[in-house]
Protein backbone atom coordinates (compact mmCIF):
# COMPACT_ATOMS: atom_id res chain seq x y z
CA UNK A 1 0.00 0.00 0.00
CA UNK A 2 2.97 2.60 0.89
CA UNK A 3 3.97 1.75 -2.51
CA UNK A 4 1.13 3.04 -4.41
CA UNK A 5 1.13 5.46 -2.63
CA UNK A 6 4.29 6.97 -2.85
CA UNK A 7 3.32 6.19 -6.80
CA UNK A 8 0.56 8.92 -6.61
CA UNK A 9 2.26 11.20 -4.78
CA UNK A 10 5.07 11.20 -7.46
CA UNK A 11 2.92 11.28 -9.82
CA UNK A 12 1.08 14.37 -8.55
CA UNK A 13 4.31 16.44 -7.71
CA UNK A 14 5.34 15.66 -11.23
CA UNK A 15 1.79 17.37 -12.60
CA UNK A 16 1.97 20.04 -10.36
CA UNK A 17 5.39 20.94 -11.40
CA UNK A 18 4.74 20.33 -15.27
CA UNK A 19 1.87 22.64 -15.12
CA UNK A 20 3.77 24.99 -13.18
CA UNK A 21 6.99 25.19 -15.71
CA UNK A 22 3.95 25.96 -18.63
CA UNK A 23 2.28 28.92 -16.85
CA UNK A 24 5.45 30.41 -16.78
CA UNK A 25 6.48 29.83 -20.02
CA UNK A 26 3.21 31.04 -20.96
CA UNK A 27 3.30 33.88 -18.77
CA UNK A 28 6.90 34.41 -20.10
CA UNK A 29 5.73 34.63 -23.33
CA UNK A 30 2.87 36.94 -22.86
CA UNK A 31 5.53 39.38 -21.33
CA UNK A 32 7.83 39.38 -24.07
CA UNK A 33 4.94 39.92 -26.49
CA UNK A 34 4.30 43.50 -24.61
CA UNK A 35 2.02 41.99 -21.86
CA UNK A 36 -2.25 42.32 -21.91
CA UNK A 37 -2.44 45.83 -23.22
CA UNK A 38 -0.17 45.08 -26.29
CA UNK A 39 -1.33 41.58 -27.12
CA UNK A 40 -4.95 42.26 -26.45
CA UNK A 41 -4.83 45.98 -27.11
CA UNK A 42 -8.44 45.98 -29.50
CA UNK A 43 -9.72 43.65 -27.42
CA UNK A 44 -8.97 45.53 -24.38
CA UNK A 45 -9.44 49.37 -25.29
CA UNK A 46 -12.98 48.34 -26.71
CA UNK A 47 -14.30 48.17 -23.57
CA UNK A 48 -12.45 51.23 -21.77
CA UNK A 49 -15.37 54.26 -21.82
CA UNK A 50 -13.85 57.36 -20.36
CA UNK A 51 -17.63 58.95 -20.79
CA UNK A 52 -19.23 55.87 -18.95
CA UNK A 53 -16.59 55.90 -16.23
CA UNK A 54 -15.16 52.38 -17.72
CA UNK A 55 -11.22 52.57 -16.98
CA UNK A 56 -8.80 50.39 -15.84
CA UNK A 57 -8.68 49.16 -12.33
CA UNK A 58 -6.52 46.17 -11.94
CA UNK A 59 -3.31 45.38 -14.06
CA UNK A 60 -0.86 42.44 -13.98
CA UNK A 61 0.81 40.51 -16.12
CA UNK A 62 -1.57 38.54 -17.13
CA UNK A 63 -4.92 39.91 -16.18
CA UNK A 64 -6.93 43.50 -16.77
CA UNK A 65 -10.24 45.00 -15.06
CA UNK A 66 -11.61 47.26 -17.14
CA UNK A 67 -14.65 48.65 -15.07
CA UNK A 68 -16.43 50.96 -12.81
CA UNK A 69 -19.06 51.31 -9.76
CA UNK A 70 -21.17 54.07 -8.63
CA UNK A 71 -24.02 54.23 -6.10
CA UNK A 72 -26.42 51.86 -7.97
CA UNK A 73 -23.42 48.97 -8.37
CA UNK A 74 -20.85 47.95 -10.64
CA UNK A 75 -19.52 46.53 -14.07
CA UNK A 76 -16.32 45.35 -15.02
CA UNK A 77 -15.10 43.13 -17.84
CA UNK A 78 -12.04 40.85 -16.50
CA UNK A 79 -9.41 39.77 -19.49
CA UNK A 80 -7.74 36.47 -17.82
CA UNK A 81 -5.12 35.17 -20.35
CA UNK A 82 -3.90 31.35 -19.82
CA UNK A 83 -2.37 28.95 -21.93
CA UNK A 84 -3.39 29.74 -25.13
CA UNK A 85 -6.27 31.17 -24.34
CA UNK A 86 -8.28 34.55 -23.17
CA UNK A 87 -11.42 34.39 -20.89
CA UNK A 88 -13.55 37.40 -20.84
CA UNK A 89 -15.44 37.65 -17.61
CA UNK A 90 -18.26 40.18 -18.06
CA UNK A 91 -19.61 40.70 -14.07
CA UNK A 92 -22.64 43.61 -13.05
CA UNK A 93 -23.68 43.87 -9.57
CA UNK A 94 -26.73 46.40 -9.68
CA UNK A 95 -29.20 47.38 -6.70
CA UNK A 96 -32.23 46.98 -9.37
CA UNK A 97 -31.69 44.08 -10.98
CA UNK A 98 -29.44 41.97 -9.21
CA UNK A 99 -26.06 40.44 -10.05
CA UNK A 100 -25.07 38.82 -13.36
CA UNK A 101 -21.93 36.94 -14.67
CA UNK A 102 -21.26 36.19 -18.34
CA UNK A 103 -17.64 34.04 -19.50
CA UNK A 104 -16.80 33.66 -22.69
CA UNK A 105 -13.27 31.98 -23.87
CA UNK A 106 -11.55 32.07 -26.96
CA UNK A 107 -8.10 30.81 -28.89
CA UNK A 108 -5.70 33.41 -27.96
CA UNK A 109 -4.72 33.50 -32.07
CA UNK A 110 -8.80 34.64 -32.54
CA UNK A 111 -9.26 37.93 -34.64
CA UNK A 112 -10.23 40.85 -31.49
CA UNK A 113 -13.09 42.57 -33.43
CA UNK A 114 -14.88 38.48 -33.33
CA UNK A 115 -14.10 38.22 -29.57
CA UNK A 116 -15.77 42.01 -29.35
CA UNK A 117 -18.53 41.11 -31.13
CA UNK A 118 -19.26 37.91 -29.16
CA UNK A 119 -18.96 39.65 -26.08
CA UNK A 120 -21.49 42.45 -27.26
CA UNK A 121 -23.82 40.29 -29.03
CA UNK A 122 -23.96 37.70 -25.61
CA UNK A 123 -23.81 40.90 -22.99
CA UNK A 124 -26.83 42.11 -25.42
CA UNK A 125 -28.88 39.32 -25.90
CA UNK A 126 -28.88 38.42 -21.80
CA UNK A 127 -29.57 42.15 -20.60
CA UNK A 128 -32.26 41.94 -23.08
CA UNK A 129 -33.67 38.85 -21.42
CA UNK A 130 -33.14 40.25 -18.03
CA UNK A 131 -35.18 43.39 -18.93
CA UNK A 132 -37.80 41.60 -20.53
CA UNK A 133 -38.71 40.15 -16.87
CA UNK A 134 -39.56 43.26 -15.79
CA UNK A 135 -42.29 44.03 -18.39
Amino acid sequence: MSTFLIFVIVIVIIVIFNFAKDSYNENDKLVKQGGMRVKYRTLIDNFIDPDSGLGVVKETNNYVCVGTQNAAGSIAFHFQHSINKITVTFEMKNLFIGNHKLDWTFPETMDQQQMIDRIESGTRQYMDNVSSTFK
